[in-house]
């Protein structure tokens, strides 16, 4: 089929002349029955002018129907012959068709202007010349006078029902049947029945007879829009009923007497569009009328579906060439059922030819869309909405003729919101009517037409204009627009195969509708729809599409936005916690070299992503981005200073992004600025419903928590530092819904290797193997958090408090001392008389006033001015000087009679100030002291250089055969050549595993239990748990008691710290002799069989009296 085969649209019809021109006007279609009888000066011409009025009138069937039975009816009261036309009551109901106020117009002028209609058989049934002919001559020779009541419901209301407000003459009525009785009969009439009108008592059938027996031939009473008035009527009350009730007997008895008498007709109207209750009770009553009222009632529907496309061909064009028509028709049918493309069933139908040149040049689609969907909007009229509408379509269309392709049929895109024009426009009729109930204008606005030519649709249709193409964009949204307009249960929108019908021409490809179509529906962002909706049924709705919306934001989103909104969310969801982080390091300055807290480097997305290719590297066997590698290796202390190696190695964790993650969490990001910038713009938000602003937020919520776990999810590749160097390893940080930072994820990942404030000492083991400077006696508290720093693979010391206690546990178990600079105080696990051999002063070291023999974690500080000393002769060794002796007891000056106290002088007199000026004084020949002469012996030495001097030594950790030994040796090596050492106190602490069973068993040796009274015991047991419960007990006593106590409870907890010591205080020194009878040697030979490792502490006098050794 092509152009040539037949004329256009254009070619084949003539619009009236008041359609072409446009001044077809407002009040042409306000068709009001009340109007015309009660105030015809206010009626438009074509509605008050009878024969105008039938000029314009299609005849419909229904219409036929009517008059030919009305004008039976008036012939046979006037004595002719009706034409076998007899009914009585005649109701116009429109449940399936509009069209009943012109037919109440058409029988107003029926009855009071019979000699105006001229071709009267045009609209009776077949054309009945002979009735026709008939009514004329009646009506000519004056025997046709028609007394007619004209009562529209909504005219009045429920109280005065006056309807004639010109007629001087005219009563106030207050009811239906006053006010029928007065235009029927005038005052007589009005007399008749005024007390049943003044009461609102409905008159009964006999009342009603007798009324109508007052006129002398026929009558006519024609009632409109009766469901309107019951409800006005339901408020007004009489007596126990209402006015609604009485006026339903009143209509009951009407129709009854109607169809008892032959001069009385009624003609009614039920529209149930905005009173269905109401419409429903009439046709209720007429289901009551007795067996004479069911036969006299006959129903008419003014216009079936089949007409509707006649009565607006009729109305609106002057001449439709029908020869075309049939050809037009034939033709595309064939092209409905001879294409590859889906189409109705219908359309492929063969009847449907017939559909098609019978509505020509109306396309059946905009008919049905017209009276199936618009329709079923309250407001809309079906024949008399579809008359304005298109009146305005065939008008613009007329006025707007396509110049590059052929029309040949009006189609739903004619009824284009470009017809804007002030008065009666489609566009006008679109706001002021239909969007009241189905709001699309935003649609229209943004989508379909704007006069700025920025709408959507117009946007795409540029792209077609340009090649020659009509504008595809405009035909598809329009056409979408009016199948979106059903109101109620219809369905809104319309399928691909109804799109096909509704669109379809020979010269323009499906797959250019199709082209146009994806792209308003999103495949082009820069034409999308905002309203549009593309599911199984495409259809505006009054919502936007938030998709469609969203959308378009993220594509005009600049890609910059996105990673600094990504980089933004990075931040926070990087956390604190155990590790600093540091953002984005790029030079070793960017990442300090410190000791003081591990840092976190997450690494910029472009700096150090991990791709596929690196992590498939086999000469990169962790693979490890360069620049992490160069980070980790070198330190600056300032941008732009030198380059160094890096001293904290171990304090450097790096977290990389995966790069084939990247792209998807920026897009994400790109989504989320996009819905928060729609939910910012205020013009935009208003345009959306409180549920779509819900929805957007909800969205938001969603995406805000998505894009926290793609960002944690694209930071997976974690580098930190072990033994060999950087270790690469992947994280999960997406778990939680969003509750695990990076800074979380990487401690969890790590957790084995982190040291918390709530962690245990470590064990001597840790802190001499790897924690001590083995070649040094002494560490600072400082350079000691700073192993874990410098140390690659030591764990991460979080907080100092487990060091605290590590060094505490040192110097309790491990024989390390401790030196606090600040106060000058040694922290030293000794007894009270031990005396080392670098102690140079006479009292013992303990009983110094700078010395503590016992120390807790609280007492440890860090700093560069607290140190941790490998042993006591270590620390005694840079500080003895500034330990203070012990203070002596003060005495008596030893001068007669002088009483002032003084402190004591050796074993010497002490003298006071005042007289030791009278004392001579000498120098000790040995110490170079100076003394009294009185202190110093024979050979001049000092009382404390002539005091045989003792040993005093100490063990590390070793078997109990070992340690006794090593204790023996020394002392013997410290005595004289021809002196023999002796033992004054020994201590002795069991090690290793079970040391309360161990402790029991040496509790029972020969050695202690012989000298029980001399052996004292000190034993502390402390218990925790990871859950913070714990448990703690001790005994310091004699050796007897301590028997009750051994038995060790059940273990319990994660941590469990004994201490067991044994100290014997002899009140004479036992010699040391080959006898080996003195308490080393019985210890050792009670124990040094057994696998028991102790520590052993002992001192006594490298001499002792000859009478010792006996």
């Amino acid at each position: 089929m092509s152009n040539a085969e037949f004329p256009t649209l254009f070619d084949n019809c003539t619009p009236r002349n008041d359609v072409l021109d446009g001044t077809l006007q407002e009040d042409q279609f306000a068709a009001s029955l009340a109007t015309v009888a009660h105030s015809p000066d206010e009626a438009a011409p074509v509605y008050r002018n009878g024969d105008l009025f039938f000029d314009m009138t299609y005849p419909t069937d229904g219409l036929q129907t009517l008059l030919s039975n009305l004008t039976g009816r008036f012939l046979a009261s006037g004595g002719h012959d009706s034409g076998g036309y007899s009914n009585s009551i005649l109701c116009l109901d429109t449940r399936f068709g509009g069209g009943k106020t012109h037919d109440l117009i058409a029988s107003y002028h029926l009855a009071t202007h019979p000699g105006d209609i001229e071709n009267l058989e045009d609209h009776l049934n077949d054309g009945d010349e002979g009735l026709a002919s008939s009514y004329h001559d009646a009506a000519v020779a004056g025997e046709l006078d028609v007394d007619t009541a004209v009562f529209v419901g909504g005219h009045v209301d429920g109280r005065n029902t006056r309807s004639d407000r010109t007629d001087p003459d005219a009563p106030n009525t207050r009811t239906m049947w006053g006010e029928i009785a007065y235009q029927l009969y005038g005052l007589e009439g009005y007399e008749y029945i005024k007390e049943y009108d003044q009461d609102r008592n409905a008159p009964g059938g006999n009342t009603l007879k007798g009324l109508f027996e007052i006129g002398d031939g026929a009558s006519l009473v024609l009632i409109d829009e009766i469901a309107a008035y019951l409800e006005a009527a339901s408020a007004v009350e009489v007596g126990n009923a209402t006015l609604a009730s009485q006026t339903l007997s009143f209509v009951l008895s009407l129709l009854e007497t109607a169809s008892e008498t032959d001069d009385v007709t009624v003609v009614y109207s039920i529209a149930d569009t905005a009173f269905e209750e109401e419409a429903d009770e009439i046709r209720t009553l007429v289901d009551e009328l007795n067996q004479i009222g069911r036969r006299q009632h006959k129903t008419v529907t003014p216009t079936s579906e089949t007409e509707v496309g006649q009565v607006l061909q009729h109305r609106l064009f002057e001449e439709i060439d029908h020869d075309q028509a049939q050809s037009v028709a034939e033709s595309y049918f064939q092209f409905y059922t001879g294409g590859d493309r889906q189409f109705p069933q219908e359309a492929t139908d063969a009847s449907f030819v017939d559909r098609l040149e019978r509505e020509y040049p109306f396309h059946p689609t905009i008919i049905d869309t017209l009276t199936e969907k618009i329709d079923t909007i309250p407001k809309f009229q079906r024949t008399r909405g579809a008359l304005k509408l298109l009146a305005r379509a065939v008008f613009y269309l007329w006025n707007h003729q396509p110049a590059n392709y052929d029309r040949h049929w009006i189609r739903l895109y004619d009824l284009t919101p470009a017809d804007d024009a002030p008065g009666g426009s489609i566009d006008g009729t679109l706001r002021e009517t239909l969007f009241e109930f189905v709001d699309l204008s935003s649609a229209v606005t943004a989508d379909i037409y704007s006069e700025d030519e920025n709408a959507h649709a117009q946007l795409e249709d540029r792209k077609w204009t340009e090649k020659g193409i009509p504008p595809l964009g405009s035909h598809l949204t329009t056409t979408v627009l009016w199948h979106s307009l059903a109101y109620g249960e219809q369905a809104t929108g319309l399928t691909r195969a109804e799109m096909n019908a509704a669109l379809g021409h020979p010269d323009i490809r499906f797959d250019n509708y199709d082209s146009a179509l994806d792209a308003l529906a999103g495949g082009d962002m820069g034409v999308a729809c905002y309203y549009l909706y593309d599911e199984e049924r495409v259809r505006f709705k009054s919502d936007p599409n938030l998709i469609r919306i969203i959308d378009q934001r993220v594509d005009n989103t600049p890609d910059a936005q996105a990673r600094s909104r990504f980089e933004a969310r990075l931040d926070s969801e990087t956390g604190t916690g155990a590790f600093e982080p540091v953002s984005h390091p790029e030079s070793p300055a960017d990442l300090p070299d410190k000791a003081s807290t591990p840092q976190l480097a997450v690494m910029h997305m472009d700096t150090a992503p991990v791709t596929e290719e690196l992590l498939n590297d086999d000469s990169n066997p962790q693979a490890v981005p360069e620049k992490v590698q160069s980070l980790y290796q070198k330190s600056a202390s300032k941008q732009g200073g030198d380059v160094q190696s890096r001293v904290y190695k171990n304090y450097v964790l790096f977290l990389a992004p995966d790069d084939e993650r990247v792209k998807s969490a920026v897009d994400e990001a790109r989504h989320l600025e996009a819905i928060e910038a729609l939910l910012d713009d205020s013009q935009q938000t208003a345009d959306l419903s409180p549920d779509q602003i819900e929805d957007l937020k909800e969205r938001r919520k969603t995406k805000y928590g998505l894009l926290g776990e793609l960002v944690r999810g694209v930071y997976r590749h974690l580098y930190y530092v072990d033994r060999d160097g950087l270790t690469h390893i992947t994280i999960n940080a997406t778990e939680a819904n969003g509750g695990t930072s990076l800074v979380n994820a990487v401690e969890e990942t790590l957790d084995d290797r982190l040291i918390r404030a709530d962690a245990g000492p470590k064990g001597i083991a840790f802190f001499k193997q790897k924690l001590w400077q083995q070649t040094q006696d002494s560490m600072t508290t400082q350079q000691l958090v700073e192993q874990f720093a410098k140390k690659p693979g030591l764990p991460y010391l979080l907080s100092t408090k487990p060091l605290r206690k590590t060094v505490a546990k040192m110097v309790d178990d491990g024989g390390y001392t401790y030196w606090d600079a600040e106060s000058e105080t040694v922290y030293w696990d000794a007894d009270a008389d031990d005396h080392p051999e670098n102690w140079r002063k006479r009292s013992p070291l303990a009983e110094s006033p700078d010395v503590r023999t016992s120390i807790r974690d609280t007492d440890v500080k860090i700093g560069n001015e607290y140190v941790v000393y490998t042993g006591i002769e270590s620390l005694l060794d840079v500080h003895h000087d500034s330990i203070r002796p012990p203070e002596a007891e003060k005495v008596q000056c030893a001068e007669d009679g002088c009483t002032t106290m003084v402190e004591p002088s050796g074993d010497g007199p002490a003298y006071c100030e005042d007289h030791k000026k009278t004392i001579e004084k000498a120098r000790c020949q040995s110490c170079g002291k100076e003394y009294a002469e009185s202190e110093l012996n024979a050979q001049g030495i000092c009382p404390d250089c002539a005091r045989p001097s003792g040993w005093d030594t100490a063990t590390s950790q070793m078997a109990a055969s070992r340690a006794f030994n090593e204790v023996r040796t020394h002392a013997l090596s410290k005595a004289p050549s021809d002196g023999t050492p002796g033992v004054s106190q020994v201590t002795v602490e069991v090690m290793g595993e079970d040391r309360l069973s161990k402790g029991s068993f040496i509790a029972q040796r020969d050695a202690f239990t012989d000298r029980a009274d001399a052996v004292s015991v000190r034993m502390s047991y402390d218990v925790k748990t990871s859950t913070g419960t714990s448990y703690s007990a001790s005994y310091q006593g004699g050796l007897d008691d301590f028997s009750r106590v051994t038995n060790q409870p059940d273990p319990f907890g994660e941590s469990i710290n004994v201490t067991l010591k044994f100290r014997v205080d002899l009140d004479e020194p036992e010699a040391i002799t080959d006898d080996e009878d003195d308490v080393l040697a019985e210890l050792q030979a009670g124990l040094g069989q057994t696998n028991i490792d102790v520590k052993v502490q002992a001192r006594g006098p490298v001499e002792v009296p000859p009478e010792a050794t006996q």
